[in-house]
């Protein structure tokens, strides 16, 4: 596996080399060698390996992906967190892909077992895994639902991320390969601690298999949606917040929270993986927020408040000044406030975002960035803390 290792990793850093000389498909083509994986594979990788460095850092260096696998590969951060979750003894990735998840539960447990029905992508997860430095792992070339990898398995927590297609609108059980509902009623006769990745923007209703629905936020954007069965459930759903693992569940106390249309010292964004779980009453409740609602949408909901809230799953701003929403008068009260950059934070055509910013910016010759939203005709204008 070493041989295999340092010469597929020669023939992949070639090829990235010349790819970023500029050398077109062809060329590169010929100038590397078909060592473990066809010539098209080793430039596939190469292609994905520069841009997984946007994803991975450093890391992605030494990493190995196809175009599906850097598609869908779990970020570090949710990794690290899902792996401390499902903790130790023998873990199993019964769709393990190029391995991204597996190297993470590799830390944990004490031996990692992947399940990859795709011969290129279960050997770029020993590659993977290696790199990683990893040595507690097994990888089966197969498919999960059969019982020849069945009977190979004995594990004490199940983990599937099953595929799907990014054109698809709208995510059920049956679109997902393999179908979750499958694997659950095959896996359960081993364990009861299963756990599944599920697209995130998968409607409640669609889930049928019971258990904890945890929403999790990365970096203040919703990441992913996993799905904790039985011994692995501690409520019906939940939110956590990457990186602080900040957590709100729905057994957190409820607080309600009033609409209104005035302004107070501090506005709140609020994460809209809160608003996806349900739990934004929740989040009121542990962290006592007094206050009102402004403005309530998935993608963007407001919070304002005469008092100071911390949370992960709020970024908070002061409010310097409110005026008539009009671009001119914004722009001529942005001046007075000694702004250098204003940053809208309301809903634009995405095509018309830089025509709004750029009149709104007009001019401004300040050292300071503010923020502007909207709520009701008005334009408040506010500094992030």
């Amino acid at each position: 596996m070493l041989k295999m290792l340092e010469e597929v990793d020669e023939e992949v850093s070639k090829a990235v080399d010349l790819i970023k000389q500029g050398f077109h498909r062809d060329f590169i083509l010929k100038k590397i060698k078909a060592k473990f994986f066809s010539k098209e594979k080793i430039f596939e990788m190469a292609k994905c390996r520069i841009r997984a460095r946007k994803k991975f850092g450093e890391m992605a260096s030494y990493l190995f992906f196809d175009e599906e696998a850097l598609r869908y590969a779990t970020p570090p951060e949710v990794a690290e967190y899902r792996a401390k979750r499902i903790g130790g003894g023998i873990a199993a990735d019964i769709c393990c892909g190029v391995g991204m998840q597996l190297m993470y539960f590799s830390k944990y447990a004490d031996k990692v077992i992947g399940v990859e029905i795709d011969k290129d992508r279960a050997k770029m997860a020993e590659l993977n895994l290696m790199v990683f430095g990893a040595e507690n792992f097994e990888i089966m070339e197969g498919d999960a639902l059969s019982t020849e990898i069945f009977n190979k398995i004995y594990a004490n927590s199940i983990f599937c991320d099953p595929s799907r297609k990014p054109e698809e609108k709208k995510r059920t059980f049956e679109t997902l390969l393999p179908n979750p509902m499958k694997v659950y009623e095959l896996y359960q006769k081993k364990t009861d601690r299963i756990a599944f990745e599920l697209p995130p923007q998968m409607r409640r209703e669609e889930i049928k298999i019971e258990g904890e629905k945890e929403y999790t936020s990365l970096n203040f954007d919703l990441n992913r949606l996993a799905l904790y069965t039985r011994a692995f459930a501690s409520c019906n759903i939940s939110a956590v917040s990457l990186p602080s693992e900040e957590r709100v569940t729905d057994e957190d106390d409820e607080v309600e929270i009033e609409e209104k249309s005035e302004v107070a010292d501090y506005i709140y964004e609020v994460d809209r993986t809160i608003i996806k779980a349900g739990l934004l009453k929740n989040l009121a409740g542990k962290i006592g927020f007094d206050g009102f609602l402004l403005h309530f949408e998935e993608r963007r909901t407001l919070l304002s408040s005469e008092n100071k809230y911390i949370s992960s799953f709020l970024r908070a701003y002061k409010v310097v000044e409110s005026c008539k929403f009009e671009i001119d008068t914004i722009n001529r009260v942005l001046k007075k406030c000694h702004a250098g950059k204003a940053t809208p934070r309301f809903s634009i055509e995405p095509k018309e975002y830089w025509k709004v910013r750029n009149r709104i910016e007009d001019g401004l010759k300040g050292e300071r960035r503010y923020y502007i939203f909207k709520v009701g005709g008005k334009a408040i204008i506010a500094e992030k803390l």
